[in-house]
C-alpha cells in the first residue's frame, strides 16, 4: 500500500485535494494538513484545493485558508463554484443576476462586473446561502416561474461543520426550489460533475492522465475521478465512511494523516 501511494504522488503533476472534509473541517484543518500541503511544495508538485463551498467570497475563502493551513495561497490553487459561475456567466454573455446566495458571493459578483436585478434578472443563482430568508425565496421562485433560467452553484446537500457535524448545503437549498417551480436546473456545477475537470484541464493545460484527486467523499470526489478517468485517493474519514462505496477509488487511507505519514519521507 505504501509504495503504491508513494509511486501515484511521484508520478502525478497536479493534484486536486478537496477542502471540507479531507484538509479541514469548516475552519479547523486536521492536524497534518499544512505539513501535507508544505510536502507537496518541497516535491515541487502543483496543487489546487477543490471546495465546493461558496458561502464566502474567494478572496475571504483564501484569507481564512492561508491562516488555517499556514501556508500563503496564490489564486489559482484554490478552486470554487466562485471561479466557474462567473466564467459561465461571462461566456454566456449573462450580466444581470438575482440569486439565493450568500451577501458575500452576491458582493464578488457586484465586484467583478455583474448587475443584481431583484425585478427582472437573466439568470437566478442558487448556493450555499448562509444568508437565506423567505422574502429572498421568494421572489427567486417567482423569477424562475416567469421564464428565467436558473443555475445550482453545487448539489450537496450537506456541509461538514465545526465539530464533526454538517450542515444544509446547497442541495438541499435547491430541493425546496424545485418543488416549488416543478423543474430542475438549467446547469449544475461544482463537484462531481465533469465541467470541474473540463475547466481545470484547460486552464492549466494539463492531461486527466496527469492528475490525481484526493477526498473523502465517494459520491464527489471518487465518483468525479472515475468519470472523468483520473486516479484517486480516498480518505475515509468518519465523514466518508457513511458512504457505500459505489466507486472504486485508485488507493484509500484512513485520514489526511495518515497519508502525509506514508509520504513525509519522499
Amino acid at each position: 500500500m505504501d509504495n503504491k501511494i508513494k509511486e501515484l504522488i511521484k508520478n502525478k503533476e497536479l493534484f486536486l485535494l478537496d477542502g471540507d472534509g479531507t484538509l479541514y473541517l469548516w475552519d479547523t484543518p486536521f492536524s497534518s494538513s499544512p505539513a501535507f500541503l508544505s510536502k507537496f511544495i518541497a516535491l515541487n508538485k502543483k496543487f489546487i484545493i477543490l471546495s465546493n463551498n461558496d458561502s464566502e467570497s474567494k478572496e475571504k475563502r483564501l484569507r481564512v485558508l492561508d491562516k488555517m493551513l499556514k501556508i500563503k495561497l496564490r489564486e489559482e490553487q484554490l478552486l470554487l463554484p466562485n471561479d466557474l459561475v462567473e466564467d459561465f456567466l461571462i461566456k454566456k454573455k449573462i450580466k444581470r443576476f438575482d440569486g439565493v446566495i450568500s451577501d458575500d458571493f452576491l458582493r464578488e459578483l457586484l465586484s467583478k462586473g455583474f448587475i443584481f436585478d431583484r425585478e427582472n434578472p437573466e439568470i437566478v443563482i442558487v448556493g450555499f446561502d448562509v444568508n437565506l430568508t423567505y422574502e429572498k425565496l421568494r421572489r427567486n421562485i417567482e423569477h424562475i416561474n416567469k421564464g428565467a433560467k436558473f443555475l445550482l452553484t453545487h448539489n450537496d446537500p450537506l456541509c461538514p461543520y465545526k465539530g464533526g457535524k454538517e450542515i444544509p448545503d446547497a442541495g438541499s437549498i435547491i430541493n425546496l426550489i424545485t418543488l416549488a417551480v416543478k423543474r430542475e436546473p438549467d446547469y449544475t456545477f461544482g463537484k462531481p460533475f465533469k465541467s470541474t475537470i473540463d475547466y481545470i484541464a484547460k486552464k492549466y493545460k494539463i492531461k486527466r492522465s496527469r492528475m490525481l484527486i484526493i477526498g473523502d467523499r465517494i459520491n464527489t470526489d471518487i465518483k468525479m475521478a472515475n468519470e472523468s478517468g483520473i486516479d484517486s485517493i480516498w480518505i475515509m474519514n468518519d465523514q466518508s465512511v457513511k458512504n457505500k462505496e459505489e466507486y472504486a477509488p485508485t488507493e484509500k487511507v484512513h485520514s489526511i494523516d495518515a497519508l502525509y505519514y506514508q509520504i513525509k519521507d519522499l
